[in-house]
């Protein structure tokens, strides 16, 4: 929220930097979030993908639901960056099942995939070696 002369306005996140910015959107402000497009070109230099399960996934049927999020990590394992679906809205991109999550993970060029499937549990992938870090 943001406060103005005796009124209450609510405005976004990427309204708020657009203004700072007099209208020209600045990346270097959110440097701890990356999109799909940004997350293929850190993969590309050397960066992992770390999938983290946020909520103990379940079976139901012949499907697995759960809450998955993906991050970037640099090659000195310091550097870390959160998938968002838009750098507009910083909303944290999360996945609801692991279908929907191994399609995402064949998208951006990882042939294997390996799930957490408990609360907490996190597992790297990289694109030059097949076989995930746990």
């Amino acid at each position: 929220m943001l406060y103005r002369i005796g009124r209450v306005e609510l405005i976004s996140a990427a309204d708020l930097l657009m203004q700072r910015n007099r209208g020209e959107p600045m990346l270097e402000e959110a440097p701890n979030v990356v999109t799909e497009d940004g997350l293929r070109g850190l993969l590309a230099r050397g960066y992992r993908a770390e999938v983290v399960c946020k909520e103990t996934g379940e079976k139901r049927h012949n499907s697995w639901y759960g809450s998955w999020i993906v991050r970037a990590i640099g090659p000195d394992g310091r550097d870390e960056k959160l998938l968002v679906t838009s750098r507009s809205y910083l909303k944290v991109r999360e996945f609801k099942t692991v279908v929907g999550l191994v399609s995402f993970l064949y998208d951006i060029g990882m042939r294997t995939a390996h799930i957490p499937l408990e609360q907490g549990g996190r597992v790297t992938h990289s694109l030059q070696g097949d076989a995930p870090e746990a």
